[in-house]
Parts: C-alpha cells; structure tokens; sequence
C-alpha cells in the first residue's frame, strides 16, 4: 500500500506558500502531522467549560481549562486600563471665588523728565483715547471658598492693561503699549488674606509682558534718551512690582498704594490701582489655588 502522508505534507506546503485556506486541507494535515493525535485518536477541537471558558483534551487524555487563565487576564487587562483612567483625571481640590476687578480710576504716572518735558498723571478713564486717559485695564484674582465667602489663599491669575496716551508740550511723545501677565491658573502670584488684605509673595506680577511703542517728537528728545521721530520698540517681559491689595468687606473693591515700577536718570514710572468688582463665580480649582 502506497503511504500518501508525504505527498499531503507538500500539498500543504504548496498550499501555504500560495495562500490557501482550504479547511479540509488544513483538517487533514492537522490529523496526519501529529503523530500523538493519530495514534491515540483523540481530538484536540476545544469545547466549552464551566463558566464560559474553554477545555481542551490533550494527548494522555488529561483535560485542562482554559477559563481560570483567561478571566485572570482580562481582570488584569481591566485592573490596568482602570488605572491609567484615574490617574488621567484631575479632580478639583477645591472651590475659589474667581474675582474680575475693572481698574477705572487707577493712575500711571510719568516724572522726573528732564524739564519735566514728560511729565504727566494719566488716569485709567473713559474716553480712552484722551491725552491723559490710559485703559481699559483689568485684575482676574481667585480666593478660596471659605464658609462661602472669599479668604484664604488668593491668586492673581491675570493682568491686562491698555496704555496709551499722549504727552503734549516742547516735545510730544506718544506711548502706546499693550501690557498683560497669564492667565495662569496657579497665579502669577499669591497671597494670603489677612484682615482683608493680600501682601502678594512675591511682590511682583511675574512675567509681565509688554508689546508696544513710544515715540518721541522735538528738541528735548535725545534729553530724555529717545531718538526724535522714530518709534521705539518697548516690547519685552519682566516681573513689575506690586503693592498689597487691600479690599473692603465683601471683596467687591480694592485699592493699592502707588508702586515705583521704573527708575533711572531720565523719568520714573509709578501705578496705583484701584479696582471694582465686575464679575465672580464660584469654580473648581486645582491644589496650587488652595492650602
């Protein structure tokens, strides 16, 4: 009798290597070339366990179940994809009181320039575009919720100032600059309230960016170390300093004593604020915004 078990092992090799999925084929090829299963004449197919799961016989008629290993790695699977889950989220550490102050009736003012050519008080106050008037200008400041009310932990989240105007006299010079710091959820500074006012640590609204120009026109112009009729770039990023904040009962207003926040031969430059209450809400915040 002629054995045919070579001449199935090359079909199946052939059919292999071109692509085949013949199920009969795959069938006898199984049976054929495993000596164990032909002997014995048991068959490996896997049949359903208790729980769901599979079983399986092998050759010395032991059977086994698959179930146990299965649900341990899925239980892995889930313990592990529920992890990674939770270390995503970022639940809020607590609530803050997030404060927007208007700056109408802060002042900037310019002196100490040479003849007191530069000088002059401005004034954050509609009509904007006045001489003297500088703004709008605004202060967003986060205070923990305490019993309902604002204490604790106060942030200053943002800044923005608009500071244009005009200095008109033997020499005009205009100044037009675009000043903002944050938003920053942490705070660009912080603060505790103690009776009602807030010594900010540090003592400055930190990275505070300018974009903007000044530009200088008359005889005094190279007095006071400006070119006469070209813009100067005034952008940059420094920390500017910052008085502490005292505010009423309700925190609907503050005020801040006049700060130096620039001093050299040719002019100082100061600010004092005064702000008004315009928006608040309570909201979540992350652990830097609370003790």
């Amino acid at each position: 009798m002629v054995d045919l078990r070579p001449s199935l092992l090359l079909s199946l090799a052939l059919a292999l290597a071109c692509g085949s999925s013949d199920p009969d084929t795959a069938g006898e090829t199984d049976a054929d070339t495993d000596p164990q299963t032909s002997m014995s004449g048991t068959s490996e197919a896997p049949t359903t366990g208790p729980g769901g799961g599979s079983t399986s016989t092998t050759a010395d008629g032991t059977t086994t179940d698959d179930t146990a290993e299965t649900t341990d790695a899925e239980e892995g699977s889930s313990s592990s994809s529920g992890g990674a889950d939770d270390s995503s989220g970022s639940a809020a550490s607590c609530q803050v009181w997030a404060i927007t102050y208007d700056l109408t009736g802060s002042t900037f003012e310019i002196s100490g320039t040479p003849v007191m050519a530069g000088d002059q008080l401005n004034t954050v106050m509609e009509p904007y575009d006045q001489d003297d008037h500088v703004g709008p200008g605004q202060f967003v400041l986060h205070f923990e919720d305490v019993d309902g009310a604002p204490g604790g932990l106060a942030s200053m989240v943002s800044y923005a100032m608009e500071i244009f105007f005009v200095v008109d006299g033997l020499t005009t010079v205009t100044t037009d600059i675009s000043g903002s710091a944050g938003p920053e959820e942490c705070g660009v500074t912080q603060g505790l309230v103690q009776d009602g006012t807030v010594a900010w640590a540090p003592p400055q609204i930190v990275d505070y960016t300018s974009e903007g120009t000044v530009l200088c026109e008359g005889a005094l112009c190279s007095a006071g170390g400006l070119p006469d009729g070209e813009p100067v770039d005034m952008g940059g990023t420094t920390d500017q300093p910052v008085n502490a904040f005292v505010f009423n009962d309700d925190f609907s207003a503050f005020t801040m004593d006049e700060v130096i926040i620039n001093m050299d031969a040719t002019s100082t430059q100061a600010w004092t604020y005064s702000g008004t209450e315009v928006a608040r809400e309570l909201v979540d915040a992350p652990a830097c915004a609370c003790q």
